[in-house]
């Protein structure tokens, strides 16, 4: 059978400025292929005319359509499969990932798929696509949601992958991943595990090890063998210039981080980027093994800083200081750092975000994130945002980059809330100002105080001196 996959990254690829690679569809895709079956990919990098969709699907002849949604990117995906039930009602239409799993009943409700996978997706599909090929009946296949008419046959989950080895290397010709790879300058993203322990308010976790109660073991690594075999693979394939793991907590596990350190470093001179928590990179001897393997740099979750705020609103209990000792850790070690951060969160305030921009001030990272807090279903901050009614009526955010936030916080006006997202970028500036000219930082640093640690009216003022200097120099020449 030929299957054709639906991924919809709208506005993603423009932010990013290239398409990414997508772990979970790629191993789909691999298993599929592995049972001799076709696939194929349509990623939707903006919104498509009904029209122009539609061709796009024909073109492809698939047998059956599956679509890949995070919650961001349901109601593309939602108005796409509607546009496919009106014109080809034969082709069947199912929905899978992170979205779907956690919210199922939503997904089912709006009537346009036919099928909703729950889980994992891996051998539910490859099951579905073989009864369909042999003519079988399918209705009871595992992790699968049915709609037949008005009825919806629910089956219960199968229990989780228990050993990742099992599974082929991912599929990235799925992606066309030369061509990508051009597009993210040789970045190899991968994933050497799956499952995070940890209890963040606003992650997905929580709720997924939740939905997956009894049914195996959560948190999974791969062995070190499997994930040195894949990047071989690669090596050999493809012109890789850096390799960025995409998992949670690449260093979860302490013995399997230095026994891949060890395999790694043997092997390869990659540089490799991973993404940590400040609990799991305070242990001098790894974040050494790390260095010595070739490690370039981390991403770590900073989220807030403002201590109380983060650990009674974002469940997050590492203090200040462990953070702060934590980045002098790496920065001993030569390891570049990120970090990612929100602002926005109930309970924010002027304060808080000034807060936090101070303390990543203080860190110093070579690079970082930061965004408007969004609630996603089923987190234990979504529900608090319900319960007090901070959700504003009929609000939808369609892009995790949006300036605007969905909720009405008593403690965070809209301008207060613009005006932190607007100092967060001017700390991106200061920071590269530090790095390329520490003497001209120490100026600034001493403006920034006459300016109240206002950084964006500094910078205007400051652009408009440079403005005003081209233009004496220009008439003087």
């Amino acid at each position: 059978m030929r299957i054709l996959f639906v991924y919809s990254d709208i506005s993603g690829a423009e932010h990013y400025g290239a398409k990414k690679f997508y772990s979970g569809l790629g191993l789909i895709s691999a298993v599929l292929r592995q049972e001799g079956h076709e696939t194929a990919l349509l990623y939707l990098q903006r919104e498509e005319e009904r029209e122009k969709f539609l061709a796009a699907v024909e073109a492809a002849s698939p047998d059956l359509v599956a679509f890949s949604t995070t919650t961001h990117q349901f109601p593309y995906i939602a108005r796409y499969a509607s546009y496919l039930k009106e014109a080809h009602p034969e082709l069947l239409r199912v929905c899978g990932g992170i979205h779907p799993t956690l919210v199922p009943e939503e997904v089912v409700a709006c009537g346009v798929f036919d099928v909703v996978c729950v889980g994992e997706g891996e051998y539910p599909l490859r099951d579905l696509v073989e009864r369909l090929e042999r003519g079988q009946d399918y209705t009871h296949v595992e992790n699968l949601w049915i709609r037949r008419g008005e009825e919806v046959i629910r089956n219960p989950m199968r229990p989780l992958i228990a050993n990742l080895d099992e599974l082929p290397f991912a599929d990235r010709e799925l992606f066309d991943y030369e061509e990508m790879l051009r597009e993210n300058d040789g970045w190899v993203d991968m994933m050497s595990g799956r499952g995070c322990p940890y209890n963040c308010s606003y992650c997905c976790n929580p709720a997924l090890r939740e939905r997956y109660r009894g049914l195996g073991r959560y948190v999974r690594f791969r062995s070190v063998e499997h994930v040195i075999g894949e990047i071989r693979a690669l090596s050999q394939r493809y012109a890789i210039k850096v390799i960025n793991f995409q998992d949670d907590i690449f260093t979860l596990d302490r013995r399997w981080t230095i026994e891949f350190c060890e395999a790694y470093k043997a092997e390869f001179d990659y540089p490799f980027w991973i993404n940590s928590r400040v609990e799991r990179i305070l242990d001098e001897e790894m974040v050494k093994a790390l260095a010595e393997a070739g490690c370039e740099g981390l991403r770590i979750g900073v989220e807030n800083g403002d201590e109380q705020l983060r650990i009674t609103v974002l469940k997050r209990t590492m203090s200040n200081e462990q953070i702060i000792e934590a980045f002098r850790l790496l920065r001993r070690y030569g390891l570049k750092t990120y970090t990612c951060n929100m602002i926005g969160v109930p309970g924010e305030t002027p304060e808080t975000i000034q807060k936090t921009i101070d303390l990543n001030r203080q860190l110093k990272p070579d690079e970082f994130q930061f965004s408007v807090f969004y609630p996603y279903p089923m987190t234990e901050l979504y529900d608090i945002c319900v319960q007090q009614g901070l959700i504003k009526p009929g609000a939808e955010l369609t892009s995790y980059y949006s300036k605007q936030s969905v909720l009405n916080l008593p403690t965070l006006s809209e301008e207060e809330l613009a005006k932190g997202y607007e100092r967060f970028e001017a700390l991106r500036s200061e920071l590269a100002l530090m790095r390329s000219s520490p003497w001209k930082y120490r100026i600034y640093r001493l403006l920034l105080k006459l300016y109240r640690d206002d950084g964006p009216r500094l910078q205007r003022h400051l652009e408009k001196l440079r403005r005003f200097r081209r233009r004496i120099l220009r008439r003087k020449g």
